[in-house]
Formats: structure tokens, C-alpha cells, sequence
């Protein structure tokens, strides 16, 4: 990950890095001075008329009006060199007065082709303190000018009176500000990103300027900017509210404090001047009721208006459609549909979004956070990424695995385009499209009837699929269309796969996340061998039905509809989880009895199932693989509990031959926690798949929630296996 802060000034945006900068006065005057491209001062008479002003209106804001308090009276400048000014006035609350003077810097910044005066600095103190430190004020060409603070109320000023030059960038050696040193900053917070300015895109570095009133006690009071970026973005107040949390060391008048204006300068680092090329991404963390009916929609905006905790609407929000909702966690901004992703885009924090139909839904969101990236997608930029943004984000690895999560998935478009593209050249006229739901199937080998059974057993899969896991955690939805593959010949299926993790390398960055498969090697049994692949960033599922002799290999088909369906709705981006609890749960939906009305029976392998296909009868026996398993550790050792456990994708027990064991160990522990000992397992289980579906799952979860001690259920484990 990297955080830029590179010297090169605002082209638009906000970036990750701020850096807090307190010049001191002598430093802060750095505009260059009238020349061909800036207007000259005005006259003598009218600029002092303006200072004037200026300084009345400086003053308002640092004391304000109010508490039985009246605006700063009696205001005249009483003494004048070049870069700052000698004020005198008067403070009155109730029958009491108080003569103050100020000492203050000034500059002038031209703004639209226009002088602007404005005090940058200096302190001030009771009247008679300031004449003891200082002296009497020296005479001023022209005498005093005096005058009413406040807009329209200024005495015109005697002729002759000079204005301050421009800035020159250091104090002169007779300045009376030399005689206070500019406190300095014991505590510094640094702003928040506003959300405004975090979605847009800087180049570079943006300043923002200010003015702190600070304390005899070290305490800022208020702040005013000075200058900063156009468009602001934000940033001016985010600035400010840092500012404001900041602490000072007193500036002091021979040994005593007094209130100073100190001019602080923060810069909001940005993105390097090559990153105009890159892809710029957002995450947002959603609450969500996602409905068929608008009615649904619209009456749980009306109770969350009223008062009512958007989780229990979402929870229990009902209609004639379907719903689906609740906390998902952060999620993609590429999705959503386009108009939901607009309506999050402009929602606040913790704010609605919605009311939005978009896609034949209807969506009532509250958006919880928001995380704004960039990254390099040129071959070669390796994992490079900025945060440009974030609030309420994770942090740490759960951040790195959620934008790592979301490059892959962008990676993978381009890849996944190149796959249809051959994919469609391979098959050639013999390939025939359905969509069904949110599948599109494409098959050069099953005929009209097996695909629509196809279409029907993974919508199958998904009832199973959110039968288990609804209850545990909330499921998103689709998120857009999935990509069925029913292949004639496994080699074409097989050189498909093949070509797609050769693209692999060529994007920024390589996939972590391997690809979820069923089956084992040639050199396994057959049962075993019907090897298919959903490969997680994809949304493509990919079956060969050649060992079927053309038909469709049901049990392949649902086992990677599991595994489609868990990346899809239930993993977070960039959660991989435990490889046992992967593989086990989808082929303990894969090798579940098929009832007659294509319904999963999850867990039921007691019986032989009939699908019929047209002319064609596909029967599957879901005690076969069971039985291949049982004959493989009945001549050796059953695979250690510790070592299933631990086991992670490329170990040897799940490469070669050596891989029938790891899916039938992973099978019937699956098995034996949800059905055995009378489902006495079963809710730590859950309370297991719950940790595996925030990406919190392992080894050590597993032991926190099933005992220290795991022989006892290591032999209870295998006895059942002996039983099945």
C-alpha cells in the first residue's frame, strides 16, 4: 500500500496523506508581489478605508458579540510598517470597558484579479501592557485613522496614510511582533477526510491555510481560513474542526501569556501525477432491504422514519415479493446497479440512500461506511493501491483483504470477457444459450430438457444454499449475472481453465483466491473424477459432462453452485476460508439425495436418486463416493483431525491421489458435526460456519469452540464415519 505526499499542487480531490505545518509569521507571507499580472495597490485614501474595514470585521469574528458583550468599539489604527498594523479598541460588556491593542500582521493575496487585505497573524493585550512592552505608538504619516468597527461605519481616513505593501516573506528587524514569539503546537490531531472531497481526486498536494486564536492558556478558540483549494471540497472545514482539538504552548509578553493569532498551514497529500491512469474504486458498507414489492420498501421507510432501528425493520420487513436484506457488510460499489450505486455514492455516512428501484427491485439502504481507493492496472503495478478515502472502513489486514478482494474482482472482468470470447469459439454452432433466473447457460452438449434441469438444480442449490446460511448470516444478493458452462469434452473444459489462470498474471496483481473445485485426479476413483471449477472473482461455473456420456453430473453441478453461491453471497471480499470447511460443506450438499421434484435433501445419502432428462435417466447414488472413501482408509491410518484441520489448498493431502481422502474427510466431518451424536454438534458448527463467513474461521476458532481437547471428538468423528 502506498501514501503518497508529493510537492506537486491541487489538480482535484483528496488524498490519503495530511501533513500539519505551523510556520512561523515570517514565513507565511509568500505571494509575490504586483507586477504585469497583478493590479497595483489602490491610492493611499482609499486603501486604508478598505484596511480599515478589513481589520473591523477581523475584529467582529474574534470577538464576537454576545454574553451582554457589544462588538469591538472605538477601532483606530494607530500605528503602521510595512507588512502590519497597531490597533487600538475597546471591548464594552454592560457598564464595564475594556482598551485593548493588537499588534498584527496583514498581507494582501490577489483573488479574481482583486487586492484582498487580510490580518495574518499577531497578538493582542490589554492597552497599557502593550504601550509598557512596546512604547508609545510611533507617528503614522498622516496621522491615525480611526473609526466605528463594522461594515459601512468607518471614518474616512486623512490623506497620505500608506497601505501595507505586499509581503515580502520576512519580518522587518523593527517589527513589533518580533517581541512574541509565536506559540507552538503541543498536540496536533490531524483532520478527518470530509466525505465530499474524498470522493473526488487529487493530484498532488492541497493546502489549506488558517488563522487559530489561541488562548492566554494555550487553547484555540476559533480559527478562520486564509487561503486553501478552489474547489474546497470540504477541506477548509475539516481543517478548522482539527485545528480546534489542537493544543498551544502560551505566547508570552515579557514572561506574561496573551492571545495570539497564529497563522497553520495543513496539507492534504494526494495521488502522484501518474496516476491519472489509474482505476479508481469504492467500497460501501451497507444495511439493506431489498424487496420485489415497492409497498415492502416503502413502509419500512416510513418506520425508519419514525424512529425504529433500521436492523429490526430490515429483519422484519414482509411482502408478496421476495426480500432480501440486513447488514452485508462492505460490498463493491460495480455491485450494485448503476442507480443504486449513484444513490450510496451521495449519501452521507450512517445516512439513507433510497428508496431505489432499479433491475425490477427496489432498495432501501443505510449506509454504514465508505472506502475510496485508486490503484495501477497496468501490467507490472503489482498490488499498488491508494486509499483516497475511508471512514468507518476496517483497518489493518481486514482492510488490505477487502480492496486486495475488490482488485482481483476487477481484474478478473477482463479475464472473464476473454473466457466467453474462446469459450464461444470453442463451442462454435453447437453452442446454445438459456438464462434462467440469474444464470446464463451455455452448453454445447445438453439438449433443451437437461438444460432446463440444469437451470432447476442450481436453483435448487440456492434454496439449500440459503436454507443453511440464512439463519446464520445475511446473505447478499446477486450481484450480477452468473456464467454456466456445461462442456461435452473435458479436455475443452480443462484447457478453458487453464487459459484463465495463464491470463492471470498479466493484470495488476495475482489472485489469492484459488479456485474452488470438486474432484480429485485420473488417478482417483470415477466418482471422484468429475472434475468442474466455479473460480471465486469469476461468476463463472464450469462442468464437463463427458464421463456422464453427455448427461448432466448432477452432484458437480451442485457442489460448485455451493461454492458459486458462498463467494457470491456470503464471503466477504478477500475472506478465503478454511480449505476443509470449503470443500466439506459443498460436497455435503454435492453427495445429498435429489428428491423427486429436483429438491436437496441435505445430508441424506441412505438412497439412490432418478433424475429423468428428457429420454434419458440420470441416476445418482450418493453412497458411492462414500464408499470409495471408506475403502481408501480402511487399508491405512484415517486422516489425522489436526491435520485436516490446518490443511490449506496445495498441500499434498489435497494434491495427487492423496486428494480422495481430503474430500471425503472434509465430507464426513461436515457430516458428523451437523447429524451426529443426535446433532448435539450441530450449534457449535454453526457458531464455526458463522466465524468462516467473516473470514474469522481456522484452526484456533475451531478448538475455542469445540474444546481444547479434540481426541474425544476425532474418535467420535470416525466411528460415525464407520457407521455412514
Amino acid at each position: 500500500m502506498r501514501f503518497p505526499g508529493l510537492p506537486v499542487l491541487v489538480a482535484l480531490a483528496l488524498g490519503p496523506g495530511v501533513v500539519l505545518s505551523t510556520p512561523r509569521p515570517e514565513r507565511m507571507a509568500s505571494e509575490p508581489a504586483p507586477g504585469a499580472d497583478q493590479p497595483g495597490r489602490q491610492g493611499s485614501a482609499a486603501a486604508g478605508a478598505i484596511e480599515l474595514a478589513r481589520l473591523g470585521e477581523f475584529l467582529d469574528w474574534a470577538h464576537p458579540a454576545g454574553d451582554g458583550c457589544g462588538s469591538p468599539a472605538d477601532l483606530a489604527i494607530v500605528e503602521t510598517w510595512e507588512g502590519g498594523v497597531r490597533a487600538s479598541y475597546r471591548i464594552v460588556c454592560g457598564p464595564s470597558s475594556r482598551a485593548l491593542e493588537g499588534v498584527f500582521q496583514v498581507r494582501e493575496q490577489v483573488r479574481d484579479k482583486e487586492g484582498v487585505w487580510q490580518v495574518s497573524g499577531g497578538f493582542e493585550a490589554d492597552a497599557p501592557r502593550i504601550d509598557a512592552a512596546l512604547g508609545p505608538p510611533r507617528a503614522t504619516p498622516g496621522g491615525a485613522v480611526s473609526g466605528a468597527a463594522g461594515p459601512g461605519s468607518s471614518a474616512p481616513p486623512p490623506a497620505g496614510l500608506a497601505p501595507p505593501p505586499a509581503n515580502t516573506g520576512a519580518l522587518r528587524p523593527d517589527s513589533p511582533l518580533r517581541f512574541v514569539a509565536p506559540p507552538e503546537a503541543t498536540i496536533e490531531t490531524p483532520p478527518e477526510f470530509p466525505e465530499e472531497a474524498g470522493r473526488a481526486r487529487l493530484i498532488g498536494e492541497a493546502h489549506v491555510e488558517l488563522l487559530v486564536q489561541i488562548s492566554p492558556e494555550g487553547a484555540p478558540l476559533r480559527a478562520r481560513p486564509l487561503r486553501g483549494p478552489d474547489p474546497d471540497l470540504g477541506m477548509r472545514r475539516a481543517a478548522i474542526d482539527a485545528v480546534l482539538r489542537w493544543r498551544f504552548e502560551p505566547a508570552l509578553l515579557r514572561g506574561s501569556p496573551l492571545t495570539y493569532y497564529r497563522p497553520v498551514e495543513l496539507t492534504f497529500g494526494g495521488l502522484p501525477p501518474e496516476s491519472r491512469d489509474w482505476v479508481h474504486r469504492a467500497l460501501f458498507h451497507v444495511e439493506a432491504i431489498v424487496s420485489d414489492d415497492e409497498m415492502v420498501v416503502q413502509e419500512a421507510l416510513r418506520r425508519v422514519k419514525a424512529g425504529e432501528p433500521f436492523a429490526s425493520v430490515a429483519a422484519q420487513a414482509i411482502g408478496t415479493g421476495p426480500e432480501r436484506g440486513g447488514d452485508w457488510g462492505f460490498v463493491s460499489a460495480a455491485a450494485f446497479p448503476a442507480a443504486v450505486r449513484k444513490a450510496l455514492h451521495e449519501a452521507r455516512v450512517d445516512g439513507l440512500a433510497g428508496p431505489v428501484a432499479a433491475e425490477g427491485r427496489f432498495y432501501l439502504l443505510l449506509k454504514r461506511g465508505e472506502l475510496y481507493y485508486a490503484f495501477d492496472p497496468r501490467p507490472g503495478g503489482g498490488m499498488s493501491y491508494d486509499i483516497l478515502h475511508r471512514r468507518n472502513a476496517p483497518e489493518g489486514e481486514a482492510l488490505k483483504q477487502a480492496v486486495e478482494g475488490d482488485i482481483a474482482d476487477y481484474l478478473a472482468e477482463n479475464r472473464r470477457q476473454a473466457y466467453l470470447n474462446e469459450a464461444a469459439r470453442t463451442m462454435g454452432i453447437k453452442q446454445v444459450e438459456t438464462e434462467i433466473g440469474q444464470l446464463e447457460i451455455r452448453t454445447d452438449v445438453l439438449d433443451e430438457e437437461e438444460t432446463r434441469i440444469l437451470g432447476q438444480v442450481v436453483e435448487a442449490t440456492v434454496r439449500a444454499h440459503q436454507q443453511f446460511w440464512g439463519p446464520l448470516v445475511t446473505l447478499r444478493p446477486f450481484s450480477q449475472k452468473v456464467q454456466v458452462y456445461a462442456w461435452a469434452r473435458k479436455a475443452d473444459h480443462d484447457r478453458m481453465h487453464r487459459l484463465w489462470l495463464a491470463s492471470r498474471g498479466k493484470g495488476a496483481s495475482g489472485e489469492t483466491r484459488p479456485a474452488a473445485s470438486a474432484g480429485g485426479t485420473p488417478s482417483g476413483s470415477e466418482v471422484w473424477s468429475f472434475t468442474g471449477e466455479y473460480i471465486p472473482a469469476s461468476r463463472i461455473l464450469s462442468v464437463p459432462c463427458e464421463r456422464m456420456s453427455g448427461h448432466l453430473p448432477v452432484p458437480i453441478v451442485i457442489h460448485e453452485a455451493i461454492h458459486m453461491l458462498d463467494y457470491e453471497r456470503t464471503y466477504g471480499p478477500g475472506d478465503q476460508p478454511s480449505k476443509w470447511f470449503e470443500e466439506g460443506l459443498a460436497t455435503y450438499f454435492g453427495f445429498s439425495q435429489i428428491g423427486s421434484r429436483l429438491n436437496i435433501e441435505p445430508g441424506d445419502i441412505r438412497r439412490s436418486g432418478m433424475i429423468q432428462a428428457g429420454t434419458v435417466r440420470v441416476q445418482f447414488d450418493p453412497r458411492t463416493p462414500l464408499r470409495e472413501y471408506i475403502k481408501r482408509i480402511e487399508g491405512g491410518e484415517p486422516v489425522p483431525l489436526r491435520t485436516l484441520l490446518t490443511s490449506k489448498a496445495g498441500d499434498t493431502l489435497w494434491s495427487g491421489d492423496r486428494a480422495v481422502l481430503a474430500y471425503g474427510a472434509s465430507w464426513t466431518l461436515v457430516h458428523f458435526l451437523i447429524h451426529g451424536a443426535k446433532g448435539a454438534h450441530r450449534p457449535a458448527f454453526e457458531e464455526y460456519a458463522r466465524a468462516e463467513a467473516q473470514g474469522k474461521g481456522g484452526y484456533d476458532t475451531f478448538v475455542r469452540l469445540f474444546g481444547p481437547d479434540l481426541v474425544p471428538l476425532e474418535e467420535q468423528w470416525h466411528e460415525y464415519e464407520d457407521d455412514l
